[in-house]
């Protein structure tokens, strides 16, 4: 149900079901994918042959990315320090989670990513708190150091697409509360899973252009500081 503001005809719209904003990290809440940029750094262009078999749809996202997380060598304080600094949070990403957290929405991030350095960039940018799923990088070496792999949150269940324990569209299943309306914000083939049980995807990157060839509801993620003003104008027409 839609609601005007009570200011009069010309205030905006909003939309009073209850709301999950599920959210991607890498690539979606920041403005480039800092995984990949520092797997560059670390590896070379070892990744990259990975990354191909993934977009592909011949290796999970899971596989794939715990692979290239098992090629680097670098110390553990180095690679999370590494992934920390090239964190830039996208525009408008401030001003969206508080605009959330004012309108008493619930906001989940659930990513294939590091929880130790997502948890240190949401300190030091002082975003508001979210509720995170994310991996855990264990470490077989000294001081927690390489060989790496990575231990998936638990939130993430089975999918013959993504793998065992690393599909992203179960994890929406098992958070999803009964009559919430879902938004998904994503980059990448893994949201590809949540979108498709999605209200509403807001994509860039490869999930975009898995969005329109599969016909989803989906808007384009320019930035965060106009994705209020597109939820209200599509609820609108609901």
């Amino acid at each position: 149900m839609i609601l005007p503001d009570a200011a009069g005809p010309a205030a905006s719209l909003v939309y009073t079901r209850a709301m999950l904003v599920f959210l991607d990290y890498d690539g979606t809440m920041t403005t480039h994918e800092c995984n990949k940029i520092v797997l560059q750094r670390f590896v070379g262009d070892a990744w990259r042959p990975l990354e191909d078999e993934a977009k592909a749809d011949r290796m999970s996202h899971a596989e794939c990315f715990d692979r290239q997380i098992g090629l680097i060598q670098a110390p553990r304080e180095e690679l999370i320090g590494a992934l920390v600094a090239e964190a830039e949070p996208a525009p408008g990403l401030a001003a969206f989670l508080a605009e959330l957290e004012a309108r008493r929405e619930r906001a989940v991030i659930v990513s294939a990513g590091l929880q130790e350095a997502i948890a240190a960039v949401w300190s030091r940018e002082k975003l508001p708190p979210v509720e995170l799923h994310a991996s855990e990088l264990v470490g077989g070496g000294p001081e927690g150091g390489p060989p790496y792999r990575l231990a998936f949150s638990d939130v993430l269940g089975d999918c013959p697409r993504c793998g065992p324990r690393a599909c992203k569209g179960a994890a929406l299943r098992s958070l999803r509360r009964p009559g919430e309306t879902v938004l998904v914000f994503g980059d990448g083939a893994s949201d590809l899973c949540p979108a498709r049980e999605a209200d509403l995807t807001f994509a860039r990157s490869h999930l975009a252009e898995r969005c329109a060839a599969e016909g989803l509801e989906w808007r384009p993620l320019a930035d965060f500081a106009t994705v209020w003003a597109a939820v209200d104008a599509w609820a609108a027409r609901r």
